[in-house]
């Protein structure tokens, strides 16, 4: 075990140096990498059909997790209609398309109506964990990867129900009618739903119990492990659980940070009369700081697990059974491509959004191992069983490998089109400008027209996150008068406002520094927007002894709040000592 683990620690730090270096996301390097273990070294890993559905189910509620924290709720309800039609009416439609034209291009088969539900259902939908994974190596817009990872969480749902409640029944010789259909399908949804919700305020409650970090982060795991289980155990939606407590969860943490102020807490304290359980209800359960640093270490042992599933799905492959039946596979990876390309492409027509969008979305269908794990759970005497197996595996292998490729052309193609995308996307969808707006009088320093530093921590915190999630570039820029005149920051203030967009921040902290947060910009863009404010600053400012002090940094993937403010005043002081009066801190 100990060389396994050592292996596959070396596979992962192999992965992402390339990824690193020629922005091949790891999936691909790290099946790579299995192939030629298991293929020189075949005893190394040897992990049975049983085995591999066992390990995958441990490694599920910790590789979505990470995923489902960054997930807003806010995005779930601004883009329901988008998410429900991908999630539910595509994979619905398309399944149906695929069943009426499958016999006329396999003729020599003699597949039930059940036997081809059973094989586009482990198909049409996108798996979570590969998508999630090879999604966010890529700038792309904000809207087109939400669509992109709600669709891999929520059609996994439609997808194993009709699997399991419809197809399995139909190829077993059960008779299945509209009104089981329906009543299955509300079973599920229902219980899934509540199975989350209920395990959600669990959890919640015992963290306000259990103040120590390292007993919180366990609470958060066993949340989405628990919730999984129970929902596993009655046969039901495990992911729909899973996604129901993280976002309840959420919830529940964010609505308590908004709306909790310690002063009640304080008051409630020194009330003798309190009772235990308005104690705990005034007892805050995470710090905006915790919550922050978990959703981060989640990310690291998310890329674990993650490596864990891909060097095992590497070493359950047989080559033979794949060249066996690679006419098949290939038939149904072209009616698969061709329907969730024409799916897709009918509802970016109905939205009025770019043609681009429809293949990127296209290659974001990769297929993933919650298929491999449907098609072992066949009956054993299948007339199709190997058939299925092979057909399954070769379009795992195939969109994994094509629709990467395929993707990082893409995007590379467009990538001036996908700028502009990113850019117009978030002067009109960016959340935080609406909520700002609706607070300007009571949130900005009234000498600068800043934001206040309470304020502006929350701003960076959101900008930081949605950085890291979307792949977009974030620049900051700190800067301060070798002066207190509250004049020269009215002044300055004004030139700032004047100069920054509607998408951009600025704050003022308490020790009188201003903060300037440029989304979508680089560390260039940044600097040229320094360089014009002190321009003007001088201008209208002309007494030679005031100076302007900047500091700029572009915020990189391990970033986070105490790091940014690190490097932004480490940048101020080598400007204070330098002979230049703008310095950059990478």
């Amino acid at each position: 075990m100990l060389l396994l683990f050592t292996i596959l620690l070396i596979f992962i730090l192999l992965s992402r140096i390339v990824e690193t270096s020629i922005k091949v996301p790891t999936t691909l390097t790290l099946i790579v990498f299995s192939f030629i273990l298991s293929f020189v070294y075949p005893d190394v890993l040897s992990v049975s059909h049983d085995n591999f559905d066992e390990i995958l189910y441990l490694m599920l509620p910790v590789i979505l997790l990470p995923d489902i924290l960054n997930i807003s709720a806010d995005e779930l309800k601004k883009h329901y209609k988008e998410i429900f039609y991908l999630a539910v009416v595509a994979v619905v439609g398309s399944i149906t398309i695929a069943v009426f034209i499958t016999p006329y291009l396999m003729p020599q088969y003699t597949f039930t109506i059940g036997m081809l539900i059973a094989l586009f259902s482990m198909l049409m939908a996108t798996d979570a964990i590969t998508v999630a994974s090879i999604m966010s190596k890529f700038k792309l817009p904000e809207k087109l990867k939400i669509y992109a990872e709600s669709e891999s969480l929520f059609n996994d749902v439609t997808a194993l129900i009709i699997y399991y409640f419809i197809a399995i029944p139909m190829i077993n010789g059960g008779d299945v009618t509209i009104l089981d259909i329906n009543t299955t399908l509300l079973k599920v949804l229902f219980l899934s739903t509540i199975i989350g919700i209920i395990i959600a305020y669990i959890g919640y409650f015992t963290i306000k119990i259990l103040k120590n970090s390292f007993d919180q982060f366990l609470v958060i795991y066993l949340i989405v492990i628990i919730s999984f289980m129970i929902a596993e155990h009655f046969h039901i939606a495990g992911i729909l659980s899973i996604v129901t407590s993280v976002l309840t969860f959420k919830y529940l943490i964010n609505k308590e940070l908004t709306n909790k102020k310690m002063s009640n807490f304080i008051s409630d304290i020194d009330d003798v009369e309190s009772s235990l359980m308005t104690l705990i209800k005034k007892v805050p359960a995470l710090t905006k700081k915790n919550f922050r640093e978990y959703k981060k270490e989640s990310e690291f042992i998310g890329i674990f697990a993650n490596a864990i599933v891909f060097m095992i799905l590497a070493n359950i492959i047989h080559i033979e059974s794949l060249i066996y039946y690679y006419k098949e596979i290939l038939i149904i990876f072209f009616i698969t491509s061709v329907i969730r390309f024409i799916a897709i492409s009918s509802m970016m027509i109905k939205l009025k959004l770019p043609y681009r969008w429809s293949r990127g979305l296209t290659y974001a269908g990769a297929k993933g191992a919650l298929a491999i794990i449907m098609v072992h759970s066949l009956p054993s005497d299948f007339i199709y069983k190997e058939m299925f197996d092979a057909i399954i595996v070769g379009n795992v292998l195939l969109t994994t490998f094509i629709y990467t490729i395929a993707l990082m052309v893409h995007i590379n193609y467009n990538e001036i089109e996908y700028k502009n995308d990113i850019q117009n996307s978030s002067n009109l969808t960016n959340d935080a400008i609406s909520s700002v707006n609706l607070i300007d009088l009571i949130e900005k320093d009234i000498t600068t027209g800043a934001y206040t530093q309470s304020f502006i921590e929350e701003i960076i915190e959101k900008e930081l996150s949605r950085s890291h999630r979307y792949k977009t570039e974030f620049s900051c820029i700190l800067t301060e008068i070798n002066n207190d005149d509250e004049n020269l920051y009215k002044l300055l203030g004004g030139i700032i406002n004047h100069k920054i967009r509607a998408n951009d921040y600025f704050g003022r902290f308490d020790n009188n520094k201003l903060i300037i947060l440029t989304a979508n910009t680089s560390l260039s863009g940044a600097m040229i927007l320094a360089e014009k404010i002190n321009e003007l600053f001088n201008i209208q400012e002309k007494d030679e002894e005031l100076n302007l002090i900047f500091g700029i940094t572009q915020v990189a993937d391990e970033d986070t709040y105490n790091s940014i403010m690190e490097k932004l005043n480490d940048a101020i002081s080598k400007a204070k000592t330098g002979d230049k009066n703008i310095e950059i801190e990478a």
